[in-house]
């Protein structure tokens, strides 16, 4: 110090110097005394000592001042100056500090240089070992810098120098709190830093002072005026040091939350930009309606009180402002820095408290929403620090630090943790679409760094233990959190259900309701939900069928908390629940609270006795998971019923409209079971199968023509057959409810999934046999209901119900609802009945059957029954793992919705016991993402899209070679982003089973991955959208340039499509959607493999060195352990599964990049390398390997759901590339789905060569239960029947081989049991393709021929599919060219008959007198085909169609009656038999419906008749059938096969005498023969040229029947049975007949009636009864009266003795066509024409050819006669006859 002293003095020279010069002196001399013992106090030496130093800062000398700084520097180093220990406490103005100050106050006016020293040396102050740092001491310091600032801040130096000065000593402030903190928590680190509140007298202290120095310059910074921002900038930067540096703890502290929110915060905004001054402001569209909470920002800002603001506002939505500036933000870039900045650090330091919520949201909404959004690119750089930060995310997203009530708000329940979070993204989202490439690369690359630090969270990076255990606390919380904020996404509660999951494997003991109170959470009651409903309407559950039905099973008892309820997706504050609630609904609800379960049924009970005082639909919304339309469905008091048991649950509130589609289902399904025959016999008549369940309504409704009286009387009827049919089927599904109980320990104690379902098969089967025998007779079943549901309910529906019933069980055992009732069951009785109709598998059950089962095993544990406890030990049973296996129980976990392999642990409990940090942060991790998601994908996917501002290019610019300018590269760079964010996102979805949202992720990965440079796809297209046409662009620079040979690919697009491949198969499991993004993908790999490999350039050899290279780094690939972790090793578990592996593994992909890395210039993802040559080669054929492994685990590995799912989709995309529209039903259609599309571009990748492989690896699955073939051909088969009718002929011989492939595998691997019909479902595909009118010559070809090798390998196994496959031959039609070689004898071989006869064979000769039965009607029709000709033109109307083709048609018409013989003989023969089959296909068309006719045409004897023979198994019908369908035939068929038909017919009438009975063969004759001759008679149409062709036929029939009538007069006259009634009757129809003929005008019909009429009188005349007698006379007269009309009505038109011409009573004329030019020509007509009226045929002249002309003329004339005026009363003018033959006036003269 000396040495600056005399140093000074020296310098100091000169007049004007002399006071620096006389201090210096006088400070040396103290300084010296204070040697001796004299001392002073350390005040006054300073004082002494800064006197010199002060004066010469003064001399305005810049030497001086420098030297003088120097030394003040030493000074603050000498301890004589700073007093020592035990020294006395000094006045402030005596104190170091103030000296100190006061010696530099001329600072603002020194010269540059010096004022940067003076900042040191202010440094040096605070760092000075007896520096008391407090905040008045920190502000006296900040005064004089803030000074020196306003003077000079326009210099540089001083102003950087000023404001780092200021920025260290305040943080040096506020670090001195955080260690003094740290200190004292030192030896208590477990205590949660959040909470604690014991804060040191000093910190506490400090913190005061900490929070006195933020206000001063808070309220400085409220002060200054805007425009002099660097003003602003110093106080926001000091600020800004001080929070930066502020510990953990600050928001206990309750000055500094009120600062942040009263002052800090409303500057802030203020500063960011005031609406009040920017003039030009928008309404934000896209959070319109939100002024309400725009008000409170502002008045936040404002500083207003924030309690008085909230209790008067409504509830909002979102919580930000909704103004926009539209102009450029008037502040300097650094500002806005720092205020971004400051943002981050408050929400470090505040965002936990709820309160400060708000006040943060509005500053955010400043910072990101309300400047225009090309300039929000610094804050959005500012965020990416918080949001790629584990430990910020959980500040900015985390659940908040329970407040002390006093702070609580009323809001703060309507709040979402995430709506902070929420609000950054959309600025982001925003400023990304709009705000130019910059801003979007800033926002790809935050969103990029947010999905980072989400992957830490989710693997337990990042957090402390301490944060961990608080979110495992408020799990509740997030749970909620995510329900209320997700906007798009339905996730619905079984993604929570995995959270929970970890936590139940972590406390094995875990108590429901000690957890709930834990988590602070109340037991949802159905109150609650109703407070809900009032206020949002209705909650509406829109998920997918799958979803809710089969997603809501529990995977644990211990985890059956609230969850098991599915709370609606917004909660209320208590407050309004308070308020809204009746009268006493507090009370209870407070009960409830305490008392869990008991209070809950309270509720239930007081919902039923309160007798409407809560409307019915809120108390069914009550039960959140049934339909909120549920009240239409049952009424409220038979709903509640039916969970207590009281009463009849069937009232007829059951049939209400809602049921109507469930009893159209049941028709359909009848439908589809009925046989083909009635759909050509125009006979179907299967309405009265469905009636049990029509609805009264709905009858109602269908004959609004009905008088009122009859529609009464008939509803009445219905009625009582409905209440009897449902009580029956009520019984019925009591007794397999009790069986099915009795055979499940058997199931239970089965050890291999195949016996399992092999016994439920068995079962299914025996209980229909049961059934049908009559063995289970029900009480209200009588024996006339033949068509009762009960006498068709088929086995395949009972084992699918089987299945459902006990899957249903599972469910509730697990949510634990047998021991609560008052849960609402997970699948209510709606759902049930729907999952069991819309299986694709026919299901012939009553609704009242259904919901019967369904109240069984809700009333009863059947599993619990047998023993199941759900012990970790019977969650592996076969039984258990099998009805997982149908929908994983509803679990989201990875792998859950899998095939659990029975070897394996179970699913549900194999998964390791977290640590806390692991499940917490995963929990986290998952919250935020599926709250954020939407913002994510939008942001990912803008570059991709080309959506963003000024970039004019899209994907496929990234394979261009445009000039790499700065933003083109830019512009890459931005896309290689993206595409490696949304691969983040998919895999990070995808592991923290999230897959609701990672469609939307795949979606654009394979819109970007998918990019097609070749001109051809080019023109296919579609120009619709934006990344289209910017492809076009792009390739035709591309051409211009002349790529290079072979396929070219981006790393970018590699790397996508290889994650898509990676977590396809997972997320596809779990979200069906994803699927298609999926096959889009797997679709363009196939068409770069086959450009690739088609591509002439690419040589031969590159394959082999591909695997040469692959073989060789396959070590070092184990060694680098590389790969996703999905990657696709093969697992034990794959080769056991048997999947086929290659013979050398391709590498990884992320491997093959790194080695063209290696060999080239380094993988550059960013700059976007282009794969050409052989890498991409080998790049393309490891895709190619993935994708097939994909659809080969696809097929192997997911569960039922998963499998249906996956097949739907892949149906959907086959029917986007074979057709122009794609139909949302899978069901078997008429017509196809549109116009066929050309696929000669794509067919190498046709989606329908996986379909059919996929069926085919099902159904060669053996692990895989019937059930999943069952549902998994019910997709595919009506998508292979479209493939069938493709035009394009590769595909439909495809279509067809693949159905051949799966009949041939199931038939030859699995024996249909009796009673199931999964073979008649195998099989009618081919009746579909046959009967569809596209189907060509070469489709139907290949079925038959399909069909006879089928028949020929596995005649014994077809079974139930008999049915369809004579249904698929009925429409063979031969074409008239050539004629197929099926149909044709092969003579050569030895067989005289054609080899499609074989299938005929095959079925007559079966031993299964059962299969024989089911399928009669359909073998009869089939052969009658044959009969009635296959010529495509329709024989029907003429019987005498001509075969144009070469071979004799009637090589097919003997056979096939032969056959019919056949059939008829084996029908007697069973006739015998004492127990009969049932025949089904009679009895579902119900054959014999002529009861309307009948009652009409006969007496009643004629039904007794058939009651005599007919015993209800349907095998008389089906003999009627066979005689009704020949007799037809004989006038409908080709001429040539009359004869040998008629001959059969005749055999088999009189056969029938024999067996049945005489009372049959007459039936026959009545009710089959007679009518059929009267209708061929009729069919003339009174033209005679039809009968020159016809009559020998026809004369050979009458002749017969007449024969054959006589025959059975003579036979039964006599016989003890009284049939005379019946011969009475037969006779009568007989002359009928005959009559019938006699008047027919063409004289050999006539003339046959006549003589079989004498023939019958003269032959069987003796016996005639006197009755009969009575019935020829009336022949007779009949007869008479029809020959001579004709010559009375002439007659009666002249007089007696009359000689006029033209008639007396009446005008009689011949009307001729014009006169013929000669007159030779009128002589020969005249002559001809009186000929044709008074002579015989064979009396005319005969036509010679001068004479023709005139006869023809005469055959065209017609006689007219016309009445008198008088006489037209009726209505006739005149008649007109071709004229008439005078043959029938002679017939009967003797």
């Amino acid at each position: 110090m000396e040495e600056i002293l005399r140093k000074l003095q020296k310098d100091a020279s000169g007049h004007k110097h002399k006071a620096v010069r006389d201090a210096c002196a006088c400070a040396c001399e103290t300084l010296e005394s204070q040697k001796g013992s004299a001392r002073m106090s350390p005040s006054q030496l300073r004082e002494r000592c800064l006197l010199p130093l002060r004066l010469a800062l003064e001399s305005k000398s810049t030497k001086l001042g420098q030297t003088a700084l120097t030394g003040m520097q030493r000074f603050l180093c000498d301890d004589r100056f700073l007093g020592g220990v035990g020294s006395e406490a000094e006045v402030v103005e005596k104190q170091l500090l103030s000296q100190m100050l006061e010696a530099i106050r001329v600072t603002p006016v020194l010269h540059e240089d010096l004022q940067v020293e003076v900042m040191k040396v202010l440094l040096c102050i605070t760092y000075s070992p007896n520096f008391d740092i407090n905040g008045d001491s920190i502000l006296r310091i900040a005064q004089v810098c803030i000074e020196t600032y306003m003077t000079s801040c326009h210099l540089r130096s001083i102003n950087t120098a000023v404001r780092a000065t200021l920025s260290q000593i305040l943080g040096d402030l506020t670090l001195q709190l955080r260690h003094r903190q740290e200190e004292a928590e030192g030896d208590e680190v477990t205590a949660l830093p959040l909470q604690r509140k014991d804060v040191s007298p000093t910190s506490q202290a400090l913190c005061e002072d900490v929070v006195t120095v933020l206000t001063v310059f808070c309220e400085k910074l409220e002060s200054v005026d805007s425009d002099n921002q660097l003003l602003q900038l110093l106080y926001l930067e000091c600020v800004l040091s001080m929070l930066s540096s502020c510990p953990p703890t600050m928001h206990l502290s309750r000055g500094f939350t009120d600062l942040v929110w009263k002052q800090l915060c409303p500057s802030l905004v203020a500063i960011m930009g005031n609406p009040v001054n920017d003039k030009t402001i928008t309404s934000h569209h896209g959070y319109t309606g939100m002024p309400e909470r725009e008000r409170l920002s502002e008045r936040v800002a404002l500083g207003i009180g924030q309690e008085a603001d909230i209790s008067g506002g409504g509830v909002s939505d979102q919580g930000r402002g909704s103004g926009c500036s539209s102009s450029a933000p008037a502040r300097i870039a650094p500002v806005v820095r720092t205020v971004c900045y400051i943002a981050a650090e408050l929400v470090r330091l505040v965002s936990c408290v709820e309160s400060m919520k708000p006040v943060l949201q509005s500053l955010y909404h400043r910072i990101l929403l309300y400047p225009p959004p090309q300039h929000r690119t610094e804050a959005i750089r500012i965020m990416k620090e918080i949001l790629g930060s584990p430990q910020r995310l959980y500040d900015l997203a985390g659940p908040c630090v329970a407040e002390p009530e006093t702070r609580k708000r009323s809001f703060s329940k309507r709040k979402s943790h995430l709506d902070l979070l929420k609000l950054v993204m959309d600025g982001m989202t925003e400023a990304c679409m709009k705000g130019g490439i910059e801003a979007c690369f800033a926002s790809v690359s935050c969103a990029c760094a947010l999905l980072a630090a989400l992957d830490e969270l989710s693997q337990g990076r990042g957090l402390q233990p301490e944060q961990a255990r608080f979110l495992l606390r408020r799990l509740e919380d997030l749970k909620e959190g995510s329900e209320s904020t997700r906007e798009s996404m339905e996730i619905n509660e079984a993604d929570f259900r995995w959270q929970r999951h970890i936590l139940s494997s972590e406390h094995p003991q875990w108590d429901p309701s000690a957890s709930s109170n834990a988590a602070g959470a109340t037991e949802r009651s159905p109150d609650i939900s109703i407070s809900i409903t009032t206020e949002t309407g209705q909650t509406t559950l829109d998920l997918e069928l799958g979803d809710l039905g089969l997603g809501q099973g529990h995977t644990t008892p211990e985890e059956c908390g609230e969850e098991a309820r599915f709370p609606p997706t917004c909660s209320l504050g208590g407050v309004e629940r308070a308020q809204r609630e009746p009268a006493g609904g507090t009370a209870q609800r407070g009960e409830r609270e305490e008392g869990g379960g008991r209070a809950a049924e309270g509720a239930e009970e007081k919902d039923r006795g309160g007798g409407g005082v809560v409307p019915p639909d809120v108390v069914q919304r009550s039960h959140a998971l049934v339909f909120p339309d549920i009240t239409n469905f049952l009424s409220v008091d038979s709903r509640t019923r039916s969970h207590h048991g009281a009463g009849s649950r069937y009232s007829e509130s059951n049939f209400s409209m809602e049921e109507q589609d469930l009893s159209r289902t049941e028709f359909d399904s009848c439908d589809q079971y009925s046989m083909a025959a009635e759909k050509d016999s125009g006979r179907s008549d299967v309405s009265d199968i469905g009636s049990d369940n029509v609805s009264l309504v709905d009858e109602e409704q269908q004959t609004p023509r009905d008088c009122p009286g009859h529609r009464s009387l008939r509803t009445a009827a219905l009625s009582l057959k409905l209440l009897r049919n449902q009580e029956a089927d009520q019984q019925s599904a009591r007794l397999f409810g009790h069986s099915l109980a009795a055979l499940l320990p058997r199931l239970l104690g089965l050890a291999s999934a195949k016996e399992v379902d092999l016994s439920l098969q068995n079962f299914s089967s025996t209980f229909c046999a049961g059934l049908q025998a009559g063995g289970i007779q029900s009480p209200g079943f009588e024996a006339g209901d033949s068509l009762g549901s009960q006498s068709l309910m088929n086995a395949d529906g009972l084992y699918l119900v089987s299945y459902y019933a006990l899957l249903l069980n599972l469910k509730l055992c697990c949510c634990d609802f047998y021991r609560r009732r008052e849960l609402p069951p997970v699948l209510s009785l709606k759902e049930f009945v729907r999952l069991i109709q819309s299986s694709g598998v026919l299901v012939v059950l009553s609704q009242a059957w259904m919901e019967e089962l369904h109240h069984q095993v809700l009333e009863r544990n059947l599993l619990a029954d047998a023993g199941y406890w759900g012990s970790p030990e019977h969650r592996s049973l076969p039984l258990i793992t099998m009805l997982t296996d149908i929908d994983g129980l509803g679990s989201s976990a990875i792998g859950g919705q899998m095939i659990r392999r029975p070897s394996s642990q179970s699913a549900l409990c194999s998964e390791k016991v977290g640590i806390d940090t692991v499940t917490a942060g995963a929990v986290f991790s998952r919250f935020i993402l599926t709250g954020v998601w939407k913002n994510l994908i939008d942001v990912l996917s803008t570059p991709l899209t080309g959506r963003m501002a000024g970039s004019s290019k899209g994907l496929a610019f990234i394979l261009g070679a445009e000039g790499l300018k700065e933003q083109s590269q830019r512009e890459r760079d931005t896309i290689c982003l993206s595409l490696d964010g949304l691969r983040k996102a998919a895999a990070l979805s995808c592991a923290l089973g999230v897959a609701a949202n990672c469609a939307s992720a795949l979606a654009q990965m394979a819109a970007a991955s998918c990019v097609k440079e070749e001109k051809e796809e080019k023109e296919a297209a579609e120009m619709g959208d934006a990344i289209t046409q910017v492809k076009q662009r792009v390739e035709q620079r591309l051409e211009q340039m002349g790529r290079p040979q072979g396929v070219r690919i981006h790393t970018a697009h590699v790397l996508c499509m290889d994650a898509i491949l990676n977590v396809g198969l997972e997320m596809g499991s779990h979200n069906h959607d994803c699927w298609p993004h999926v096959f889009r993908v797997t679709e363009y790999i196939s068409s770069l493999e086959h450009s690739h490999f088609s591509d002439g350039s690419s040589q031969p050899s590159s394959l082999t060195t591909i695997t040469q290279q692959s073989q060789q780094s396959q070590q070092s690939q184990q060694a680098a352990g590389v790969g996703l972790e999905l990657s696709c090793e093969p697992s034990p578990e794959a080769t056991e599964l048997s999947l086929s592996q290659p013979v050398i593994q391709p590498l990884s992909i992320q491997e093959l990049l790194r080695e063209s890395g290696r060999g080239g210039r380094g993988l550059e993802l960013r700059s976007g390398s282009l794969m050409t040559g052989t890498s991409a080669a080998k790049a393309v054929c490891t895709l190619s390997t993935q994708a097939d492994r994909l659809f080969e685990e696809a097929a192997t590995k997911l569960n039922l759901v998963g499998l249906v799912g996956f097949l739907q989709q892949l149906r959907k995309a086959s029917q986007a590339q074979l057709f122009n529209s794609v139909t949302e039903t899978g069901d078997y259609s008429l017509v196809m789905p549109g116009e066929a599309k050309s696929t000669l571009d794509r067919s190498s990748a046709l989606h329908l060569f996986r379909l059919g492989e996929a069926m085919l690896r099902i159904v060669r699955n053996k692990n895989r239960p019937l059930l999943h073939m069952m549902r998994a051909w019910s997709v595919a088969a009506p998508h292979l029947v479209e493939a069938a009718c493709h035009k394009e002929r590769h595909v439909s011989q495809k279509a067809v081989s693949f159905i051949h492939d799966v009949l041939t595998e199931v038939l030859t691997s699995w024996a249909e049991l009796p009673h199931f019909h999964f073979n008649e479902a195998l099989f009618r595909p081919f009746e579909h393709i046959m009967q569809l009118e596209l189907c060509d010559e070469d489709v139907q070809d290949q079925v038959v021929t399909s069909i006879g090798e089928l028949v020929e390998m596995c005649s014994p196994q077809i079974l139930s599919g008999w049915r369809p496959l004579f249904s698929a031959l009925r429409t063979v039609h031969s074409s008239k060219t050539d004629t197929k070689d099926y149909l044709l004898g092969e003579y050569s071989m030895g067989k005289s008959q054609a080899p499609v006869f074989d299938v005929f064979e095959a079925f007559i000769n079966t031993d299964n007198i059962q299969v024989f039965a089911n399928a009669a009607t359909d073998y009869i029709m089939c052969l009658m085909k044959f009969v009635k000709g296959l010529g495509e033109v329709d024989c029907r109307e003429i019987g005498d169609c001509i075969h144009a083709s070469g071979f004799s048609s009637t090589d097919l018409c003997v056979p096939a009656l032969d056959y019919l013989h056949k059939c008829s003989q084996l029908l007697a023969k069973i006739y015998r038999m004492p127990s009969k089959p049932v025949f089904l296909g009679a009895r579902l068309a119900s054959l014999p419906v002529r009861s309307q006719e009948r009652s009409i045409s006969s007496e009643d004897g004629l039904d007794c008749v058939l009651q005599e023979f007919d015993d209800d198994t349907g095998l008389i019908q089906v003999w009627i059938l066979l005689l009704e369908q020949l007799t037809a035939a004989v006038s409908n068929c080709p001429r040539q096969h009359q004869p040998p038909t008629l001959e059969l017919l005749f055999t088999l009438l009189r056969e029938v005498t024999a067996v049945p009975g005489p009372g049959f063969a007459i039936f026959a004759v009545i009710q089959l023969l007679l009518p059929v001759m009267s209708l061929w008679l009729q069919r003339s149409h009174g033209d005679h040229s039809y009968w020159d062709v016809a009559a020998a036929n026809f004369k050979h029939a009458i002749g017969l029947s007449c024969e054959l009538v006589v025959e059975h007069v003579n036979s039964f006259i006599h016989s003890d049975i009284g049939y005379e009634s019946l011969i009475n009757l037969m006779l009568k129809d007989l002359f009928k007949l005959l009559v019938a003929c006699v008047s027919e005008p063409a004289e050999t019909i006539s003339r046959v009636g006549c003589s079989c009429i004498r023939y019958v009188l003269v032959t069987v005349g003796p016996v005639f009864t006197e009755e009969m007698w009575r019935l020829a006379c009336c022949a007779l007269q009949d007869a008479f009266s029809a020959t001579l009309e004709p010559v009375k009505n002439l007659l009666a038109c002249f007089h007696s003795g009359s000689d006029s011409f033209s008639g007396d009573a009446c005008e009689v004329k011949v009307a001729a066509p014009s006169h013929s030019p000669s007159a030779e020509a009128e002589y020969w007509r005249i002559k001809a024409m009186a000929q044709q009226v008074f002579m015989l045929d064979t009396q005319c002249s005969p036509k010679t050819p001068n004479n023709k002309d005139g006869f023809e003329h005469a055959q065209s004339c017609v006689l007219i006669i016309e009445l008198p005026a008088d006489q037209q009363s009726n209505g006739h003018a005149q008649k007109r006859w071709s004229p008439v033959r005078r043959s029938q006036m002679h017939v009967f003269i003797p």
